[in-house]
């Protein structure tokens, strides 16, 4: 057995007992890709109905249906590696009455010749846990139509620091059981682990839903953290037209970004605005001099995310876009 066929059978053992989001978890908590999509189509004028949407890792499906119920005129491919997970998602389809969306098992380190391409590409808190990050999001994009966008969530490694440095501290005590899902979420409620931050925080409704959480923050196979500079990187790597990080999420709250000195009053939604965090003329000339991805990495540093939201863009998709913000903050790679 390879690392990568290792890996995913750990990764696909851990969801096997504890599928995320749990079952049980109510829908409406599970809105905020819903709201990311909203949001993106009235910033960019694009209307995401009567597209081909293709979502890779929908984990339990409850995410995927909510926007599949949402934009009923479009059509939807949510994979998994994980048979519990799926059989939870097409029960999720089942009882919204969906006919727009299908979900199947695959891997998508295997290859991607028999998914078709797709307008609109969804992989959110998944790229970070596969074997090969950079080999699955090459994988990804190749099932991008020539006008096609896509869209990443990845976990950030400074807002993340704190998490992994608990993560670590129940590893070691779990010795020879690492894979002991039930003891390490003994361990982290001893410890007084099993409190979220924003991105991470629902509202349970029992303990199921709490210890698949817990499992899947602080007990996961495999996951890597980016900062801003790997996520360059990861782009830097790719056949695309370039990115902008389209937001972040904090210890507290979520913010659309904006590397500008003045921010997009028109907009309710909370923004970076970098000049409530260097609050003198000096630091603020200082930052208004530096290149883009120079006062993205200030942003980084300042707000320490534990999240990212990526948006990548082929040629034909940058030149379709409308939308100032994306386009002032995007980084453009060829």
């Amino acid at each position: 057995m390879t690392k990568d066929d290792s890996i995913t059978q750990k990764v696909k053992n851990m969801y096997k007992k504890y599928p995320y989001p749990s079952p049980s978890t109510d829908v409406s908590q599970t809105n905020e890709l819903l709201n990311l999509l909203r949001i993106f189509e009235i910033e960019s004028k694009i209307k995401l109905e009567n597209k081909s949407i293709f979502d890779a890792g929908s984990g339990t499906g409850h995410r995927i249906t909510n926007v599949a119920q949402h934009f009923k005129k479009s059509s939807f491919l949510g994979i998994d590696i994980s048979d519990k997970s799926l059989l939870i998602a097409n029960k999720l389809k089942k009882l919204k009455k969906l006919q727009n969306i299908e979900f199947q098992k695959y891997n998508i380190m295997n290859g991607v010749k028999t998914l078709g391409k797709f307008d609109l590409v969804l992989c959110m808190g998944v790229l970070h846990h596969l074997s090969n990050p950079s080999k699955g999001f090459q994988m990804l994009i190749k099932t991008l139509k020539d006008d096609g966008i896509i869209f990443l969530y990845l976990y950030g490694k400074l807002g993340g620091h704190k998490r992994m440095i608990n993560k670590e501290i129940i590893s070691i005590l779990l010795d020879k059981e690492k894979s002991n899902y039930d003891l390490g979420i003994k361990l982290a409620r001893d410890l007084g682990l099993n409190k979220f931050d924003y991105g991470w925080n629902l509202n349970f409704k029992n303990k199921k839903e709490e210890d698949a959480l817990i499992v899947d923050s602080l007990l996961h196979a495999n996951e890597f953290l980016y900062d801003c500079n790997d996520i360059d990187n990861l782009f830097k790597k790719s056949n695309l037209y370039g990115y902008a990080i389209f937001g972040i999420t904090t210890g507290t709250e979520g913010y659309l970004i904006d590397a500008s000195i003045t921010t997009d009053k028109k907009l309710s939604i909370p923004q970076t605005n970098i000049s409530e965090k260097l609050k003198t003329k000096r630091s603020l000339f200082s930052y208004k001099l530096l290149n883009l991805k120079d006062k993205l990495r200030v942003i980084d540093l300042v707000y320490e995310p534990n999240g990212y939201t990526i948006i990548g863009l082929t040629k034909t998709a940058y030149d379709k876009l409308s939308n100032k913000r994306i386009k002032r903050n995007f980084i453009k790679i060829k």
